[in-house]
This record gives structure tokens, sequence and C-alpha cells, in this order.
């Protein structure tokens, strides 16, 4: 039994909703069989583990009906009556916490029922407080825009000004929503540009005869109920599609700054998000222009976001970007910091790797290089990205360590590996290559062979914008010196 859909969903309630359930079952609204709630009530005794000797249903039927014959029909339908049962409750759960559905459905069935006094002292309720939030998000906009509906419809047969008042509103706030599911759309379709294979035609063919430009110079100049939300909509729409627009980088930065308290918190975490994927490319493009600053929205998002808990995952990008940014601005003990408070909380499935990769960072930038080789070896990512990471450390390993033909080695598979991935961006593959190019000569003149000259070396590495370890490399050079 413990291939039935039934033990996921049991195993994902907490200890508290077991017993809630129970009480659900038991209630004569839901129409439950008692033969299913007992059968549940054997079930709960196995919570948290169920496991798969305990489980089997032909010792759970025996428990319940003594002696008689195993009737795997009968068994059938009750496990299938539960998962029925289950579902009901998990949406009955769900729509106790959220409010925005709930509003909406009791001024729609007070309206559809003609009870207009309940209706006016309810809807009134709701309006008030949606006036006085100091938010603004995408749930609140849709809460907005259900309750106005909602009293459009119901004013609807007066034709007076509140009904125009309310559907006015409505299409305002939805033309809110609307831009921010637009910008999220483009967000996203940009940061998984390499893994979608089809366009959305209509969408984009939409979003190409909008005028942002316009739009926002209109926000700029004219106030309303929703112009910092739409500018902080639009600022962020330009850098996410033009990271090189600086300008909306900054007035982003002073949106933020001069309106304290006004985005939610899920709103702050995903415009610190997408400020660093505009600061990163830019540090990446203009020899770290904005590292300090990049530096301190990793660190706002593991102080104010990443908070530990039970709910909290790690993405594996994340990891590997804070690694970096850490051991760029030379802030290694953050590295060691980093592992200590959050290796519980890396994916399941990269957590021993993630744990030897910041553990190899951390022994390399202290000099340790035997132990940060050691740590390197124990990396077994599946993802080129992360093969390009760990064979570039080893390189640079193996050369403190005086291992050249090591290093020799490793720089061949590094180069195998550019030839066949089609999973690294362009511009970071350029990045390796060069990295491969200036580490290759470095390496020939250590070995005693002077097709290149040291200083011209330093001269051309000062001036290459496009590569990895730079600083590290002209040190190696300033070395050979």
């Amino acid at each position: 039994m413990t291939n039935s859909k039934l033990i996921p969903v049991l195993k994902s309630f907490s200890k508290e909703e077991i017993k809630e359930f129970d009480k659900f079952l038991n209630s004569p609204y839901f129409g439950c069989k008692k033969f299913v709630l007992n059968f549940y009530r054997e079930l709960a005794k196995l919570y948290p583990l169920f496991s798969e000797i305990k489980t089997d249903k032909k010792k759970l039927f025996a428990k319940l009906y003594g002696g008689k014959k195993y009737n795997d029909g009968l068994m059938r339908r009750i496990i299938s009556d539960l998962i029925r049962y289950a579902e009901e409750y998990l949406k009955l759960k769900n729509f106790r916490g959220n409010k925005i559905f709930q509003n909406q459905c009791l001024l729609n069935e007070l309206r559809k029922r003609n009870l207009g006094d309940q209706f006016r002292i309810r809807s009134e309720s709701m309006l008030k407080k949606i006036k006085a939030a100091d938010q603004v998000n995408p749930e609140s906009l849709l809460e907005t825009y259900f309750v106005n509906m909602e009293v459009k419809e119901f004013r609807t047969h007066l034709r007076d000004s509140k009904m125009h008042e309310a559907y006015a509103l409505t299409v305002e706030t939805f033309t809110v929503f609307f831009l921010r599911i637009i910008y999220s759309y483009i967000n996203h379709r940009n940061t998984f540009s390499r893994e979608i294979k089809k366009s959305n035609e209509l969408a984009d063919e939409f979003i190409r005869n909008l005028n942002f430009k316009e739009f926002l110079n209109y926000l700029e100049n004219n106030d309303s109920r929703y112009s910092v939300y739409l500018k902080m909509v639009l600022y962020s729409y330009n850098i996410v599609s033009d990271k090189n627009d600086r300008e909306s980088y900054f007035k982003l930065n002073k949106l933020l700054i001069d309106n304290p308290g006004y985005f939610s918190e899920w709103e702050r975490n995903n415009l610190y998000v997408n400020i660093i994927k505009f600061l990163s490319y830019q540090n990446e493009s203009y020899d770290n222009i904005f590292i300090d600053e990049e530096y301190k929205m990793y660190e706002i998002l593991l102080s104010e976001y990443y908070l530990p808990g039970p709910s909290l995952t790690l993405q594996i990008s994340f990891c590997r970007n804070y690694i970096n940014i850490c051991r760029q601005i030379g802030e290694f003990e953050r590295i060691k910091a980093f592992l200590k408070k959050y290796s519980a909380y890396f994916p399941a499935d990269y957590k021993e790797d993630l744990i030897s990769l910041c553990e190899s960072v951390y022994h390399f930038e202290k000099r340790n290089f035997t132990g940060s080789v050691n740590h390197a070896s124990k990396v077994s990512f599946n993802r080129d990205i992360f093969k390009f990471d760990i064979k570039i450390l080893k390189i640079k390993n193996f050369y403190e360590l005086g291992y050249f033909e090591s290093a020799y080695t490793e720089l061949d598979t590094l180069k195998h590996l550019f030839s066949s991935t089609e999973n690294i961006k362009p511009g970071a593959l350029l990045k390796g290559k060069n990295f491969v190019k200036y580490f290759s000569s470095v390496l020939n003149i250590k070995m005693g062979n002077k097709k290149a000259e040291s200083h011209l070396m330093k001269k051309l590495l000062s001036k290459e914008k496009n590569i990895l370890e730079k600083n590290w490399l002209i040190l190696k050079v300033k070395e050979l010196s």
C-alpha cells in the first residue's frame, strides 16, 4: 500500500492536521461512511512513517474485520474515498487561508441571494480595508478587482455613480495586475531562455506593440494610487530587458529607498533577485563595477528572506553565486559561515557536492591547496557550469602545488568540455576559453618554454575584460617576472 497515492498525502500532514482530518471525516456534513473513518483511524496510528509492513492492506483489513475473508474491492473503495476526502480537506484548508477568494465568494453568494443589506455592509467593510492598505502586491490587486467587480454587478440595475466608480476601479487594478504579470513573464522568459523551446507568439507580439517608454514617462510626471507600484514594475522591466540600463537601476534603487514599507516582502524579494541579475551582468561585462552592491544584495537576501527553517531550500544557482561573490570580494570567512548556517538547507540531491565546493574554495583562499584539491575531487556535479568551476579550481590548485602535469591534464579536459557543452552561456564560455589561453601561456613559461614573455602577458591580461580568474593570473605572471 506504500505505492498508493494516499500515503504521500497523509505523510504531508502535520501532527495537528492528522487530528483535524479525523474531525473532518467525522463531521456528518461531509458524508463520510463509518467504515472509512475507522480505516483512517487505524492508518493514522502509523503516522508519520507508514512503513510498508504495517500498511499492508490485508493486515489492516484483518484489524478492522477480524476473521472475515479479505475483500480487495472494498479496500480499494475505502482508499479511493479517503484520497477524495483528503483532497476536499486540502481544498477547504487552502480556502480558509485565502482571504481574496473568501471575500469574493461571500459577496457573490450574498449578491445572488439578493441579500442587499448584508452585501452593502460586507462590501463597504472590505473596500475600506483595501483603501487603507499600505502595500500593493498581486494578491491585493486581485482582491480589489474581485470586490469591485461584485459591487459593480450588484449596482448594475441602479446605474448609479458607485457602479461606474467600481467598474473603473476593476479596470484600473486589472491593468496594473496585467502589467505585473507581463513583467513576470518577460523576466521568466529571459531567465530560462536556453530552456524555453517554444515562444508565446501572441504574448510576444502584444508586448512588442506596447509603448512602455511613453507610459513610464506619464507615470513619472503624474501621481496616482498605483504610480509607485507601476514605476517599480516598469523600472524592473527595463533592467530585465536591457541589462545595460543603469538609469533604470538607479531609479529603482531610489524608489525602494523613498518608499520604505510600500512593497510587500514577496515583491522586495523578487526585486532584489532581479537587481542581482542586473548587477551580475554589469560586473561580468565591466570589470566588477558594482561588485560591492551585488555582495550587499546577497547579504540582504540571506538576512531578510532566506531564513533557516523547515520550508527553506536554497536554489543551487544561489549557492554557487553566493560562494563566487564572497570569493571575488575577499569575504572568505563568509563562505565558512554560510556553510555552517545553511548547509542543512542545500538541495538534497546536491548537498554533499555543495559542501565540498564550499570547503574547496575556502581552503584554496587560505592557501591550503592540498585540502582544497582533496575537497574538489569529491565534487561530482552533473551540471556543466559546476564542472567548469571545479576544473578551474583544480587547475589552480595543481599549479600552486607544482603538479604541472596534472594541471595540463585538467586543462585538456576543460577544453573538451568547452567544445562539447551546449549549456554554458556564450559570455561565460568566452571567459573560460580566455582563461585557458592565458593559463596555457603561464604554464609554458613556468615549464621553461619562452615562447611568451611574462611582461607582454601582463600587459595583455590587464587589458582583457572577458576572462575568468584575471587577478590570480596577473599574480602568477608577476611571480614569473
